[in-house]
């Protein structure tokens, strides 16, 4: 028997970004004989350090990776969802193991981490940091790139897998503007040495949004207002600043709004604001992950649709060849687009709850919220769960 190093030139694949969808697509393609580099403009992954949640949608595209023990092990189990008010009124505590017994585990992992796991899949995958798409021109069945340093290069398809404001959508479809919420948000790491482990925790008040959330080695937390209000242009970077501006927040948000640091000089600002691109793919081009369908951190959602589109990809790219492979993107879109935009409206219609400005919305909310359900919620996510892609 041949060994697959020896069949791999298949077909050649530029994946321009690094992130979670980009090399869990390396890593699936190589399962299959499918050859795959890597780029991406930063220049280390030093600045992948924040929180997420990982679904049984995209668990377990780690379980075909063999990756899922070691996700788990680095991950914390999420077992509980809370909704508190801003006076710290608990409003709704969501048991997440109708999901997890259901369809799989779900955990909150460190970014850093969870793209360690998949680096370790692609160890023998060429990956050049700091580098970066100036220009992509298709012509005689090929896609010709040139890159940030110079080189050009070619290629029988290229995936920009190089998130929202992807520079592979831009060559491919011009600049288009991203849908603002007009919220941003601070992400810190805080100190709750008896927070539990299996427990999301977020204080929704008007105007305002605290949440808390856990990894087995460090205790997330975010603060979010309208950006006007705490953008570091207004604040001037004094965490004094931002803590008064949560003042009138009482209970578990009081709590930790107090660890905001006093400088904001090394923490991560996110603009809340998501994109949709009308179209995946163009020709043997195509979209991945954020580049072509990005997620607002509401519903936690993100990195599980990038594994589960990561997957549907290199089930089509495995089959074909290089002269069919247009019409395998052009399949892969067709099964994921609908399933990604579904997902995305979720996390928009919770973003609408979670940002309300409005008294009135805001009381609407709270009494709905004593009553919710996790598909009233998210029906699309929940739904995802049990349907095929």
């Amino acid at each position: 028997m041949r060994r697959l190093e020896e069949s791999l030139p298949i077909m050649k694949i530029l994946i321009a970004g690094a992130g979670i969808g980009g090399m869990a697509l390396a890593a699936l393609l190589r399962q299959r004989g499918i050859e795959a580099s890597l780029i991406d403009r930063a220049p280390s992954f030093g600045h992948a350090g924040y929180m997420l949640t990982l679904y049984p949608i995209g668990s377990r595209v780690l379980h075909g990776l063999g990756l899922f023990d070691d996700f788990v092990s680095r991950s914390a189990d999420f077992r509980y969802y809370e909704v508190n008010n801003g006076q710290g009124e608990l409003l709704h505590r969501f048991d997440m193991s109708v999901i997890s017994d259901r369809f799989g585990y779900t955990g909150q992992i460190l970014r850093s981490d969870l793209l360690e796991i998949l680096h370790s899949a692609v160890r023998d995958t060429p990956l050049r940091m700091g580098i970066s798409l100036t220009d992509l021109r298709q012509r005689d069945g090929k896609v010709h790139v040139t890159l940030s340093d110079g080189a050009e290069e070619t290629y029988d398809a290229v995936i920009g897998a190089d998130g929202i404001h992807s520079q592979t959508r831009r060559l491919l479809f011009g600049n288009e503007p991203d849908r603002d919420t007009g919220w941003g948000l601070w992400v810190w790491w805080t100190d709750l040495a008896d927070y539990p482990r299996d427990t999301v925790r977020e204080f929704w008040g008007r105007g305002r949004l605290v949440g808390i959330y856990p990894t087995p080695s460090r205790i997330g937390a975010v603060a979010a207002a309208p950006r006007e209000l705490i953008e570091d242009t207004t604040i001037e970077g004094d965490g004094a600043k931002v803590r008064e501006l949560f003042a009138g927040m009482e209970g578990g948000a009081a709590e930790v709004m107090e660890t905001f640091p006093e400088s904001t000089e090394n923490l991560f600002f996110w603009n809340l604001a998501d994109f949709r691109s009308s179209t995946w793919i163009q020709g043997r081009v195509a979209l991945l992950g954020d580049a072509a369908c990005s997620f607002l951190p509401t519903a936690g959602v993100g990195a599980s649709m990038a594994l589960e589109s990561a997957a549907v990809m290199a089930d089509e790219l495995s089959r074909t060849d290089a002269k069919f492979l247009p019409n395998s993107l052009s399949l892969y879109e067709k099964r994921r687009k609908h399933r990604a935009e579904a997902a995305q409206d979720d996390s928009r219609k919770l973003a609408a709850w979670m940002t309300t400005n409005s008294h009135a919305l805001a009381w609407t909310r709270d009494h709905f919220m004593k009553v919710a359900s996790v598909e009233s919620l998210a029906g699309s996510i929940a739904k995802s769960l049990a349907d095929p892609i």
